[in-house]
């Protein structure tokens, strides 16, 4: 059988894992970048997604799999890259990333330096990545920013992270969320904001910075391009938007709201005067 038909064997059996599973598992990291869009997505990672919580593999298998998803060839695969099939490589070894990282919060199984490690590939990735596709109506889910995001959004709730790491969390976001290249449109806005609110929850940040970080998106450069303009003023409008409902909603940081109304207002202001 090839791959496929051995992933629909196993999903048809509830997911129940082989005697070789990590062996599988090789194989699926191989073939992680599928155009493949069911392969890639409903059978590769929907397997992993049931293995890893469920306790499939031992902590050292993994630590391999962690270092295949760090590797060169999978999170870091032609990184820089725009509109090509690269993407789905590096996007859906980015979501293999969580998995690993909730199963360490749940019964640690890394070091310090192993979840720095993770930390540095993420940031690297998240600062480099340049494809901003989100569905493809061919490849299916290229989603490489939304992954990205719930990486730092896990990333974001360990421990072993300090003030500077939020901070550059924080950092990374405003980057990705003031993009001129295309307005996002599956969703990306709101698994960021995943993101933010864990940052906020760790309760290491003050008000005033979290103030000084959202009035940084009032005062973002204006592109003399229209479009360019254009396309950057509504990325930061949905992605404040969704933040404000999101804190509205659970009102634990409920005083930034004022800060987003006013940088909300002054973003209109800057792209209509």
């Amino acid at each position: 059988m090839n791959l496929k038909e051995k992933l629909y064997t196993i999903k048809e059996n509830n997911y129940q894992a082989p005697l070789d599973t990590f062996t599988l598992v090789q194989e699926m990291m191989n073939n992680i970048g599928s155009l493949d869009a069911e392969l890639r997505d409903e059978l590769i990672y929907t397997t992993l997604s049931h293995w890893i919580p469920d306790g499939a593999l031992t902590a050292s298998e993994l630590e391999q799999l962690l270092a295949i998803v760090l590797d060169p060839e999978h999170l870091l695969y032609k990184i820089g890259e725009a509109d090509s099939d690269s993407v789905f490589t590096r996007s859906f070894s980015m979501l293999v990333l969580p998995l690993i990282i909730i199963k360490h919060r749940e019964a640690p199984f890394l070091v310090s330096d192993q979840i720095h490690q993770i930390k540095e590939s993420v940031f690297y990735n998240v600062r480099e990545e340049r494809d901003y596709r989100g569905y493809d109506e061919v490849k299916g889910w290229a989603h490489a920013v939304a992954h990205a995001a719930d990486a730092l959004d896990d990333l974001a709730q360990c421990s072993e992270l300090g003030r500077d790491d939020l901070i550059a969390i924080l950092g990374l976001a405003y980057d990705k969320m003031t993009i001129t290249e295309r307005v996002y449109s599956d969703g990306e806005d709101e698994r960021m904001v995943n993101a933010i609110m864990s940052v906020l929850n760790r309760n290491i940040l003050n008000q005033s910075e979290m103030e000084q970080w959202i009035e940084r998106f009032g005062n973002v450069e204006k592109s003399p391009d229209f479009l360019t303009a254009f396309r950057q003023k509504n990325n930061i409008k949905n992605f404040l938007k969704s933040l404000y409902f999101r804190i509205k909603f659970y009102q634990t940081t409920a005083a930034l709201c004022p800060a987003i109304e006013q940088t909300l207002y002054k973003v209109e202001k800057v792209y209509y005067a």
